[in-house]
């Protein structure tokens, strides 16, 4: 692994700067040559050579995923995938039923809600008015429960198996015959898809934005690393919450204790995916998932990420942290 490591950075090195990065591993060592590459990876121009090639309609993904994207205003449902090197085919579009407009806020206002969610199961219902098969999203996700929405339950179902006994209605979900949801489950993986719901004012995200967000992560991945307190909670907007409700005063100063500790911090982002986030206001919100691996001397941790980003006049802040 170690030899496929440097293997990897020379091969990099040589195309970017060969006799910089080779000079400085020669004097100062492999540590050196990764600041350099952490430092690259923070400038936005890298990114923008970087996503040349790619489509970013429905935002940037690193591992292949399956995008839903739904309609709530046109009644039409399509498949996306993507192979997480920068493709995005259209597998695709089917018609749907959905609940009232709007964004949903509370259990039982039959609305579908609005926003950018994971499949978190695929399941068999146990009552056959939801058809063959049905799909949970991750309603309320942590956007919603900060904002005081309730509800749960909202699936991608089909058609009663006695629709001519029962016709399709729902109270919130998004409904497919049934012929086209076998469809959907015959394709998609459930643990690689994501669903974004929206009301006709989803805009495609350019790859300036994408750019603008991944130099932005790893500015703020490598003020984390170098313990630079001051830079770090730049990145933070003033209406920051954490997904327990802490909001960025109380998070400073457990911040600020645990980085006067000094630590020497080892992270990495693998497998970034950023999604838009459909919501009413048209205000530019960004999801990001990611596997993150955490390491100092006194404690590890590997996990998902979440951060929900507002961008606005080019500059990118964190309002969520999960």
């Amino acid at each position: 692994m170690v030899k496929k490591i440097l293997f990897l950075i020379f091969s990099i090195a040589a195309m970017l700067y060969a006799e910089n990065y080779i000079d400085v591993y020669r004097h100062a060592g492999t540590q050196e040559v990764k600041k350099l590459f952490d430092k690259e990876l923070e400038n936005k121009a890298y990114w923008d050579n970087y996503l040349k090639d790619y489509n970013t309609t429905y935002g940037y993904f690193e591992k292949e995923k399956y995008i839903i994207i739904a309609n709530k205003k046109s009644k039409r449902l399509k498949l996306f995938y993507t192979d997480g090197k920068g493709s995005l085919k259209e597998l695709f579009t089917k018609d749907i039923i959905t609940g009232k407009s709007g964004e949903k806020k509370k259990e039982g206002d039959l609305i579908t809600p609005l926003g950018t969610y994971k499949i978190i199961m695929r399941f068999v219902p146990k009552d056959t008015f939801y058809g063959p098969v049905a799909f949970a999203i991750s309603y309320p996700n942590t956007f919603d429960k900060l904002n005081g929405r309730n509800g749960h339950g909202i699936w991608i179902h089909g058609y009663p198996l006695d629709h001519e006994k029962r016709p399709p209605v729902t109270k919130g979900c998004m409904v497919l015959k049934n012929d086209q949801l076998l469809d959907l489950n015959s394709t998609i993986d459930p643990k690689n898809s994501f669903v974004i719901i929206h009301e006709d004012n989803l805009k495609p995200v350019s790859k300036d934005t994408v750019a603008n967000i991944l130099s932005f992560i790893y500015q703020w991945k490598n003020a984390w690393q170098n313990n630079d307190i001051k830079k770090y909670l730049s990145f933070y907007s003033k209406d920051f919450k954490r997904y327990n409700g802490q909001d960025l005063s109380s998070f400073s100063l457990i911040k600020r204790r645990i980085f006067s500790r000094n630590d020497k911090k080892d992270i990495v982002f693998k497998y970034i995916s950023i999604l838009p986030y459909p919501n009413l206001k048209n205000e530019p919100i960004y999801k990001l998932f990611f596997y993150e691996i955490y390491k100092t001397k006194y404690y590890n941790f590997k996990g998902n990420k979440e951060l929900y980003v507002k961008v606005k006049n080019n500059k990118v802040k964190i309002f969520i942290e999960k």
